[in-house]
């Protein structure tokens, strides 16, 4: 719980001073539950304001790790390593390539919100996940890497 996204971002608010919104949607949802829960005026207003952000701070992890976090079904995780798939951010799945291999509906970040973004920083660190960073940065749309120098070095063997 510690180092969930939104824990980090309430105690990063609280010790600076700053606002926050939480949007609390679970990562997995049928088709027709996400088109409901996008009707709910306050997960709308969430939503929105996640989407129109001007600098976007988001996580990098490996796609298997992920999945299992996820909880993901088997049939998907055999598909996303049948599909090469080495890292995940907001949602996405991406191959050695940088290419989005698999897509999770989430009410949160797209694609498109993260193109649209003035700045997008990407956060990973730890020796494990240099591989899932380089292929997230050859996606192409991270400004800035924040990281340790394990992940950094191994990052590179993969670029």
């Amino acid at each position: 719980m510690d180092y969930q996204a939104n824990t980090i971002a309430a105690e990063l608010a609280k010790r600076t001073g700053a606002r926050y919104r939480m949007l609390h949607v679970p990562d997995h949802l049928r088709e027709e539950a996400y088109q409901t829960i996008m009707q709910e005026p306050n997960v709308r207003e969430v939503v929105d304001m996640i989407r129109s952000a001007r600098i976007v701070v988001h996580g990098i992890g490996d796609a298997l790790t992920m999945a299992r976090r996820r909880k993901l079904s088997d049939d998907t995780k055999g598909e996303l390593l049948k599909d090469g798939a080495l890292a995940e951010a907001f949602g996405y799945y991406f191959d050695r390539s940088g290419k989005v291999v698999h897509r999770m509906a989430t009410a949160g970040l797209r694609l498109e919100d993260i193109e649209a973004a003035g700045i997008v920083i990407g956060i990973a660190g730890g020796r494990s996940k240099g591989e899932a960073i380089a292929s997230v940065l050859r996606f192409g749309h991270d400004d800035v890497l924040v990281t340790d120098e394990a992940a950094a070095h191994e990052a590179l063997k993969h670029i």
